[in-house]
């Protein structure tokens, strides 16, 4: 033991300077680890010091227990010693006078006697001859002050949350809630000898999920750029629309077309700005919605985890502070039954001792007058009391050591009971505390769950206004190229027509050999060639169109399981093109009736002309004969055939 003290001084000397701790004065610059092993260091003295003291007591007590035994026993063998002498009157009055002084030297034994020091306080014996399972490290000290640090930061940090955060209004009542909550658990902590670390661990994750979802973002938020850029680009659209209508009134049918593919290209530019819209509104969804209620998942899961492991430890360690204070008190009522018998025994072994002195007194007595008689029943009741007074010494020191065991024994209970009563307390208190954090958590949780059922919806609703905005998109953009499609192919049937004339005025050509043959067969390569270019341009539109229903698929489904009515674009466009077909008859109807009176006009004319030809050959008829001359021909011939030219005139002016 003072080797290892002597190592211990030396390991402190080692470890700290001499203008530290013991020089007087604590350096400033010394950590709180530092501070901390001065403080066990300073414990460790204080202990050392003890001990040497209460090994200093033993000595002296043991020294002077033997003193008071050693003069006891040594008048006793003196006593014995004279009896064996001649018996005079001396010896006699010597004799009686070592008996008084032995009556004063046993009084003396008895009450100087003390074992207190030289029996040692034996804790782990009392342990477990107590059947004490849980030690003295694992039991909770009177000494130990409540730590509240940690949940007092917990009740800070939801203070300074309140009110803080694009989305902290619906958790405001969370966290006055929690707030409540926490100074309760605070105003448990106080009456207990507990540290609130655990629980503020438990607590950290939901702290950090509530802090996080308190500082999203709203979700309009997400949509202000793309919707501007929609809008500008449905602004551009409309310009293009006017300027087309423009250049159709006007009749710049190219120019037309041109504005055609070119609002198709800011159709799809809008269409993929829509969509775009979705695309963020999925990446919110899973920001703001999955991910947070994951999140809420696993941190109530693990939440519920912790807070049942605190519960099972602490009722672990009030089950076994409960059946250990049933252990101890079941054996102090044992150890008071055998103090009891014990002392009991003991005083009437002492009045039989005294009964056995008083006794042999009388009988030393009675052998004075029987000196000669007795001498040798003197010498052995001489021995007899030597003996006896040994064996009452050793019963003395037996009863002595018992009662310091008793003492230091009930000492053991006093503290012992006190610690496990004070950790059945605490634990019973971490219990309480325990269930208020775990309500704390869950009613925390549920708050964050609901919201992100809340933000779900919104998103849902944002989804459903996005998917109607691309369908107006998509019936605008698969309109006009619906538009531009049944024009195209309106154009490739007039090629055909064109196709088959210039075919048939080939082949005319060819069968009289004209040489207007290579001109139309030109003509049929030159319509050949745009009817393959327009060919090629109404795979690309229809191309286009299909892509276009692709696209709308998505928003199709989600409008339908939204339960929104409305008519599909393919089907208006269907309905528009019947409408052109029906207008088309009706107009290749009136057309036919216009050529019908066209070639009632020519047959009238034909009628005309053959009237104007008969009615000039009657008047040559009636003409008379011409005179010879040499030329064959009369002055007046010109003006006869004059006639008729300004006849035909007349009349076709006429009828005109």
């Amino acid at each position: 033991f003072f080797s290892r003290c002597t190592c211990v001084r030396h390991q402190n000397r080692a470890h700290f300077p001499s203008h530290g701790f013991f020089m007087g004065g604590m350096d400033p610059t010394l950590t709180q680890s530092a501070v901390h092993k001065r403080e066990l260091l300073g414990q460790t003295q204080s202990k050392a010091q003890e001990l040497l003291s209460n090994l200093d007591l033993a000595r002296k007590q043991k020294i002077g227990n033997e003193r008071l035994k050693g003069m006891c026993l040594d008048n006793e063998e003196l006593m014995q010693k004279l009896h064996r002498q001649t018996h005079t009157a001396k010896s006699k009055q010597e004799i009686l006078r070592l008996h008084k002084k032995a009556g004063e030297l046993l009084r003396d034994f008895e009450q100087g006697i003390n074992y207190k020091q030289l029996t040692k306080f034996n804790v782990v014996r009392y342990m477990s001859g107590c059947n004490q399972e849980m030690g003295i490290k694992e039991l909770i000290k009177p000494e130990s002050q409540p730590d509240p640090l940690e949940c007092q930061k917990v009740l800070q940090t939801l203070r300074s949350m309140r009110g803080l955060g694009d989305s902290a209004e619906p958790f405001n009542a969370v966290v006055d809630f929690g707030c409540k909550l926490m100074e309760k658990v605070l105003d448990l902590l106080q009456s207990s000898n507990m540290n609130s670390r655990e629980w503020a661990q438990v607590m950290a994750p939901l702290l950090v999920l509530l802090k996080d979802v308190m500082h999203a973002s709203p979700i309009e938020n997400c949509l202000i750029g793309p919707e501007e850029d929609v809008k500008r680009m449905k602004f551009n659209i409309e310009e293009c629309s006017q300027q087309q209508a423009q250049a159709i009134s006007e009749g710049e049918m190219k120019e037309a077309e041109a504005i055609y593919y070119q609002k198709i290209q800011m159709q799809e530019t809008a269409s993929q700005l829509i969509k775009k819209k979705l695309a963020v509104l999925e990446e919110e969804e899973n920001n703001a919605f999955k991910i947070p209620l994951k999140r809420v998942h696993e941190c109530h899961n693990r939440a519920n985890f912790d807070i049942s492991t605190v519960l099972k430890n602490h009722d672990k360690v009030k089950k076994r502070a409960e059946q250990d204070l049933h252990n101890l008190v079941t054996e102090l009522e044992k150890v008071n039954l055998e103090d009891y018998n014990a002392t009991k025994g003991f005083s009437e072994e002492r009045e039989a001792s005294n009964q056995a002195l008083k006794e042999n007194q009388q009988r030393q007595e009675a052998c004075w007058t029987k000196m000669e008689e007795l001498e040798q029943e003197l010498i052995s009741l001489g021995n007899f009391r030597y003996e006896e007074i040994k064996k009452r010494a050793k019963a003395l020191e037996r009863n002595e050591k018992r009662i310091v065991e008793y003492q230091h024994f009930l000492e053991f209970v006093n503290q012992h009971k006190q610690l496990l009563q004070l950790t059945i307390k605490n634990c019973e208190l971490a219990e309480e505390i325990t269930d208020t954090v775990d309500e704390f958590i869950s009613s925390g949780c549920n708050a964050i769950e609901r919201r992100m059922r809340d933000v779900e919806k919104e998103i849902e609703a944002k989804k459903i206004e996005v998917h109607e905005e691309y369908l107006d998109s998509f019936r605008s953009m698969y309109l006009t190229i619906g538009d531009l499609h049944y024009k195209k192919e309106r154009n490739m049937e007039e090629l055909d027509k064109k196709i088959q004339l210039a075919h048939i005025q080939q082949e005319f050509a060819m069968e009289t050999f004209n040489p207007k043959a290579k001109e139309w067969s030109q003509q049929k390569k030159q319509l050949n060639s745009e009817r393959k270019a327009m060919e090629d341009q109404i795979g690309e539109l229809r191309g286009r169109a299909n892509l276009y229903i692709e696209w709308f698929g998505p928003t199709e489904k989600a409008l339908i399981e939204a339960g929104k009515d409305f008519k599909h674009p393919v089907e208006e466009l269907q309905e528009t093109n019947a409408s052109r077909a029906n207008k088309l008859v009706e107009y290749h109807d009136l057309m036919t009736r216009q050529e019908d009176d066209e070639a009632e006009y020519a047959a009238e004319l034909a009628e005309i002309e053959r009237l104007r030809a008969l009615t000039a050959s009657q008047e040559l008829a009636r003409l008379p004969a011409p005179a010879d001359g040499p030329s064959g021909t009369s002055p007046t011939f010109g003006s006869v055939r004059g006639t008729p030219h300004s006849l035909s005139g007349s009349m076709s002016s006429s009828f005109r």
